[in-house]
C-alpha cells in the first residue's frame, strides 16, 4: 500500500477515535428531551442515551473504516486526497460537536446544522 493509502486509514481513523468526544460529551450533558437530532432523540428513546450513542459510534467507525480501506487499496489520487479531506472535517466537525455539548460554543456550521435538525424535526412529526 502506497503512502497516501495509509494516510486515508489513519485519518479514517482519526476521525472514528475524535467521534468518542461526541459521543462521550453527549452521554454527559444530554438527554433524550434535550436531544436536538430528531433521529439521534428517536434512538435515545429506544436504547438510552448511553446505548444510542455507542450504537452511533459503532455504526459511524464501520462506515468510516468500510469506506476507506477500498479507497487506500483501489482508489486513484483523486479519490484519496478527497478521502483526507472529507476525514479531516468529519473530525473537525466532531471535535466542535464535543465543544457545542459541553460548553455551548457553537460555529457557524454547527448553527446550521442546529438549524436542519429543527427544520427536520417537523417535518418528522406525526399528527
Amino acid at each position: 500500500m502506497e503512502t497516501i493509502g495509509i494516510v486515508v486509514i489513519v485519518m479514517a481513523a482519526v476521525a472514528s477515535l475524535t467521534k468518542i468526544i461526541d459521543v462521550v460529551t453527549t452521554i454527559l450533558r444530554v438527554n433524550v428531551h434535550t436531544e436536538i437530532n430528531p433521529i439521534g432523540r428517536f434512538l435515545f428513546g429506544r436504547l438510552g442515551v448511553k446505548g444510542g450513542c455507542w450504537a452511533t459510534f459503532v455504526v459511524w467507525s464501520a462506515f468510516c473504516m468500510g469506506v476507506a480501506w477500498p479507497i487506500a487499496d483501489h482508489g486513484d489520487i483523486f479519490d484519496r486526497v478527497g478521502a483526507i479531506i472529507i476525514y479531516s472535517v468529519l473530525t473537525y466537525l466532531n471535535v466542535s460537536t464535543g465543544l457545542f455539548n459541553m460548553k455551548g460554543i457553537a460555529i457557524p456550521f454547527t448553527r446550521s446544522i442546529i438549524r436542519f435538525y429543527c427544520w427536520l424535526g417537523c417535518k418528522l412529526r406525526v399528527y
